[in-house]
């Protein structure tokens, strides 16, 4: 048996792997350094292109040929995944300052793809040169690469502050990264802020740096404590909406142009996306959308006619499309330990520029060592000059000059040696002369360098100074350093408002047909006739098609619909069942228009009855809400909607065609948010048929809002419970003309 085996539990080995693998995503994979802003395909790929001499002035490679030297050298992986990489740095459109120039089909804004890597060529951009700049000054750690052939850098210079400048998004093992990118005028100026006083508050540094700077522009629809939160806790978010303007057309008709798209949206299917609400009268507002971009964009969007409101045709969009999106902040960042931190804005700034000055001392630390050994090898050579023909009678007959020389005027190694190398037509005057010069030069720049390695202000200068110097090459004055996202704290229209201008406003009529079924036709239909109606038609409802409806049920319970949901003609109506969770022979009784804090009055057939506010009745839900506890031996008759001038309200009582009346003052009913309300009359023997309204002059209307002439209601007015008095017939005819045929109007 193999003594090398260890037995080991396979749940441990199982979480040591899974560590392993999520520790190596981390860190080799989906975040990125806070030091130079890259994650390792990125950095590979910068400096593959360094080594390729493929800096801006240079000429272009071909793309494949960068590829193959990523992933022969530095990153084994695939090539469509290293050259993925490649594309997105040289795309101004989701890189706010490109790290790559592209030539050839790099992609677009519509989605389209790059061209194969076979045709596209790159090379860099000064912005990567400006990250690489002063690699060669020993200023980073290099590492061994993958198959210990060669190595690569661990972290980039980086005087580019491009963590902010570019952002980064990714996704590791059980966390995210998602940083947006930033204005490089307003960081520079950040971090000059900080540098000079460590002490800075947020507060003063959002006075600068106003917020995220996209490369597709568009407005910040968020105020100040929104942005204030996010930078404080390095996690929130930023809405993001189009940039449009209007343009008019003459006789009151105007069109919108949409001139910037939120950043990662794809302007195709964003075009499709918009197309689909028209065609589908999603947006009743607008009438057409025509693309017109071409390195620009430019969206039309024409309005159904000249009376619509721009800004709530956009505020529409804004809500059903992509024209506004939330970009979430999680500032996820793998610090210079290599561990991952959700930083502030200001931790992110302060690191980075902790970061400068390792670089500038490291970079000063190189160049002090490579001056003093310059310096030694100078002063060598002047001795050589003050003795050359002694210099020159040693190396000719000594065997071993170099032994002699070291001896005899006291120099070291390196000097002896750099005499020895020294070529005989050097020794010329004017030679003389320019090592005294370089030496006194070199000594000048060696007390300079001194002097900034042991002042904390000459370091504090010269990282200002870079600073300076990285604003006014990628800044306000450079071809893309403008600030193309707009600071503007949109004053955001009310949802319900923008809703309610979706919605078309016509004349409807509602049909419930054996309280099962619901139909919907277009125009106010009140029948002259009811024999014109089928039979089984319960309930009829004139409405809006904006409108909500309340529908009431045998088991107490009421619904809410929204009637532009209501589809589809049919003779029969469609199952109020496919709207409405409805249980087993559950049926509509009632149904009415829901109008805002209305009183409504509920009543069963055997009188018991409350009042309650419309809004108790309003349910979001298909199951609806239980509001009527009915008792057994009773069962619910319907509702009521009370005017604000009614004084009084009739009930009307029948026993096989033996009708009675009672009227009773609205003070008498309680108001109740749900239960089973109090007796309206005695007699057991009648039941509720109808309910009606009275005003203080205690005049009757019919169904068809008709006065009833000639009719004495003072004389039915009684204290509930009451026992009721009979109503003449002809009264009776009238005011039943729908009763008799089972059909209740509700004209609102």
């Amino acid at each position: 048996m193999n003594k090398n085996i260890l037995k080991e539990e396979l749940k441990n080995q199982f979480a040591k792997k899974y560590l392993s693998y999520a520790l190596s995503t981390i860190t080799q994979r989906a975040l990125p350094d806070l030091r130079d802003g890259l994650k390792p395909v990125h950095r590979r790929l910068i400096y593959a292109m360094y080594l390729l001499n493929l800096g801006p002035k240079s000429q272009f490679k071909k793309s494949a040929r960068v590829v193959g030297d990523v992933i022969g050298k530095f990153h084994p992986h695939g090539d469509q995944s290293v050259y993925d990489a490649l594309v997105r740095l040289a795309q101004d459109f989701l890189t706010k300052y490109p790290l790559v120039y592209g030539q050839g089909n790099f992609g677009n804004i519509d989605g389209d793809n790059a061209a194969a890597m076979r045709y596209t060529e790159a090379k860099l951009t000064s912005v990567a040169e400006s990250i690489l700049k002063d690699i060669e000054y020993d200023t980073v750690k290099f590492k061994k690469t993958y198959d210990g052939e060669l190595e690569e850098p661990e972290i980039l210079p980086s005087q580019f502050p491009n963590i902010l400048a570019n952002g980064s998004s990714g996704i590791a093992v059980g966390m995210a990264t998602n940083i947006p990118p930033h204005n490089i005028t307003e960081l520079c100026n950040g971090i000059k802020i900080i540098n000079d006083k460590p002490n800075t508050k947020l507060n003063d540094l959002l006075k600068i740096i106003k917020g995220p700077d996209f490369p597709t522009g568009g407005v910040l629809n968020n105020n100040k404590k929104e942005i204030q939160r996010a930078y404080k806790t390095g996690k929130g978010f930023f809405e993001i909406r189009a940039s449009y303007k209007i343009e008019e057309l003459g006789r009151g008709l105007y069109q919108i142009v949409v001139t910037q798209i939120p950043y990662h949206v794809n302007k195709s299917k964003l075009i499709e996306k918009i197309a689909s609400l028209i065609l589908e009268k999603k947006n009743k507002l607008l009438d057409n959308i025509i693309d017109e971009s071409d390195e620009k964009v430019r969206i039309i969007l024409r309005p159904k006619n000249r009376n619509v409101d721009p800004n709530i045709l956009m505020e529409s969009l804004f809500n059903q499309t992509d024209l506004s999106t939330k970009f979430f902040l999680n500032m996820n960042i793998l610090n210079d330990k290599q561990q991952p931190r959700v930083m502030p804005l200001i931790d992110v700034l302060k690191n980075f520029l902790k970061h400068r000055y390792l670089i500038l001392n490291k970079k000063n630390s190189y160049l002090l060592k490579k001056i003093n050994k310059r310096l030694n090898i100078l002063k060598g050579f002047l001795i050589v000059f003050r003795n050359v023909n002694n210099i020159i009678k040693i190396i000719r007959n000594d065997k071993d000059p170099k032994k002699s020389l070291i001896k005899r005027y006291n120099l070291n190694n390196f000097q002896a040696d750099a005499i020895l190398d020294m070529k005989l037509k050097n020794l010329k005057k004017i030679e003389e002369h320019e090592i005294k010069n370089e030496f006194k030069n070199l000594s000048s720049e060696k007390n300079i360098i001194q002097k900034i390695l042991r002042s904390k202000t000459l370091q504090k200068k010269e990282i200002n100074k870079e600073f300076d110097q990285i604003s006014l090459n990628f800044g306000e004055n450079s071809s893309f350093g403008k600030r193309r996202t707009v600071l503007d704290n949109f004053k955001q229209m009310d949802a319900d408002e923008v809703q309610e201008n979706l919605k078309t406003n016509e004349d409807v009529t509602i049909f419930i047909i054996n309280g099962a079924y619901i139909k919907i036709n277009k125009g106010n239909y009140l029948p002259t006739n009811f024999d014109e109606l089928d039979k089984t038609c319960n309930l009829i409802l004139c409405s809006k098609s904006s409108k909500k409806i309340i529908l009431l049920s045998n088991f107490g319970k009421s619904y809410t619909l929204s009637i532009e949901k209501l589809v589809g003609r049919s003779q029969k109506g469609k199952q109020i069942s496919n709207y409405l969770k409805l249980k087993d022979s559950e049926k509509i009784i009632d149904c009415f228009e829901y109008v805002e804090n209305s009183k409504i009055l509920l009543s069963t057939k055997m009188g018991k009855m409350f009042i309650t506010e419309s809004d108790n009745l309003y349910s979001n839900k298909r199951s609806g809400k239980k509001i009527l506890n009915i008792n057994s031996n009773d069962s619910f008759f319907g509702s009521l909607m009370l005017n604000g001038v009614s004084e009084y309200i009739a009930v009307f009582l029948n026993r096989s065609e033996d009708y009675k009346l009672i009227i009773l003052n609205k003070k008498e009913i309680p108001n109740l948010n749900h239960g089973v309300g109090v007796n309206s009359f005695k007699n057991k023997e009648y039941s509720v048929c109808s309910l009606s309204c009275i005003e203080k002059n205690l005049v009757f209307n019919d169904i068809f809002e008709q006065e009833i002439k000639n009719f004495q209601s003072k004389s039915y007015i009684t204290k509930r419970p009451g026992s009721g008095k009979k109503i003449t017939s002809k009264f009776n005819l009238n005011l039943f003309r729908g009763y008799k045929k089972n059909i209740k109007i509700i004209n609102d």
